[in-house]
């Protein structure tokens, strides 16, 4: 499509600058008159790629956009104009360039949501579904509303489940880099001191201190060739569906972790479940969506498992159970849900419950590692301890 530079005047005379793609020269003077605009000059030119620095945009951001356009609407300012407001807002500037095309696109013709589409990289298709149906029923105030409500939902469950984790993989880290250290830099030294000594007693301790240090030193490149070949595995295998499954599978049952990651995966499930149902989207539907939403390969099948067993007729109850993913705890909200007609309602329940799960598991994860690391820090302080200390009482018996 066409990209164009211009100018243009309104009817006070002030002078608008802007840029942007149309089909064509008419269809620019029509955007503009559109808008109450008379172009006074323009110029053809190639599409400039523009990148900015921090161009991610936030979950958060997302949602105070959603929020405040909710509120501009239910104000009564027309949606261009309140999304151009917005526009102008001081803040990520790739998203400012995002609300520019949307803006761009809605003088050509579209809808919001068709505008959200085009912008895919940054609307998920749960969001877009959102806006499209609040633009079915004339609510979309309200849907807004109800999309930034679940986006801070969702940053909640993404944070907590980030803190758990944070904590254990920071303590490994420490824990590697401080033997590495020794067995680098500390102990070479401290051991070659002990053979210019002429040490003559080596306690069992201190052999296996020097193989290991030894071993390490002569070995330690070694050490990245399992990082290579995971890394040229994951570039080979990414798209292998059947490769994804399984390693999910693995870090689902994964000690702690594994909890960790299902209990978010299922937060997540059942936020948006909820929220597609109460906006009135079909069940099926519903989980058409979160199947594709969902990345969890093995929460993903059990999805898809659901969904074959409503088409085919099995109850909801029946279906969910089939998965074998689900506490029983679960299963009996959603046959209430189900029996009761009020299954938006038990959705929400569901992802509190999961959300305070993993909360739960960010409180106790610090109880449950640190006994664990110590001890191992202490076997590995111990070995060095005995390691040392024989050749040191050695020295001291010859100096006295």
């Amino acid at each position: 499509m066409p990209y164009f530079s211009y100018e243009a005047v309104d009817g006070t005379g002030v002078v608008v600058k802007d840029e942007g793609e149309f089909p064509s020269i008419d269809s620019l003077f029509e955007v503009l008159r559109g808008r109450g605009l008379a172009l006074i000059k323009y110029r053809r030119r190639r599409l400039r790629l523009k990148f900015h620095f921090g161009g991610w945009i936030k979950r958060t951001d997302l949602a105070e956009f959603f929020r405040n356009l909710s509120l501009l609407i239910r104000g009564g300012i027309p949606l261009r104009q309140a999304i151009e407001d917005l526009a102008k807002s001081p803040g990520n500037k790739a998203f400012s360039s995002v609300l520019k095309d949307i803006l761009r696109r809605l003088d050509q013709g579209q809808l919001l949501s068709e505008a959200m589409d085009a912008n895919r990289r940054y609307f998920s298709r749960l969001l877009i579904t959102l806006v499209s149906i609040g633009e079915e029923t004339g609510g979309l105030d309200q849907t807004l509303e109800d999309a930034a409500a679940h986006l801070e939902r969702v940053e909640e469950i993404v944070s907590n489940t980030k803190r758990a984790m944070i904590y254990p993989s920071f303590v490994i880290v420490a824990m590697l880099g401080a033997f590495a250290f020794w067995m680098i830099y500390v102990l070479p030294k401290i051991l070659g001191l002990f053979k210019e000594m002429g040490v003559k007693k080596t306690p069992l301790a201190t052999i296996i201190l020097i193989k290991t240090v030894e071993f390490f030193n002569k070995w330690w490149p070694a050490a990245f060739i399992p990082l290579i070949a995971g890394v040229i595995i994951y570039l080979i295998t990414k798209r292998n569906e059947r490769v994804k499954y399984l390693w999910d599978l693995f870090w689902s049952r994964f000690p702690l972790i594994g909890r960790i990651i299902k209990s978010s995966q299922l937060a997540f499930f059942f936020e948006y479940l909820a929220l597609l149902t109460s906006a009135g989207i079909n069940f099926v539907r519903g989980l058409e969506l979160m199947e594709a939403s969902i990345n969890h390969r093995v929460i993903r099948n059990g999805i898809r498992g659901i969904k074959a067993g409503v088409m085919g007729g099995r109850g909801i109850f029946d279906s969910f159970s089939k998965t074998g993913l689900f506490d029983p705890f679960v299963l009996r909200m959603i046959s209430v849900g189900e029996q009761t007609g009020n299954m938006p309602d038990q959705l929400v329940l569901l992802a509190k419950f999961y959300l305070s799960k993993v909360n739960k598991f960010v409180e106790t994860m610090s109880k449950v590692i640190e006994p664990a690391l110590i001890i191992f820090a202490g076997l590995i302080f111990v070995v060095i301890a005995l390691g040392l200390l024989g050749p040191i009482y050695d020295i001291i018996s010859k100096i006295q």
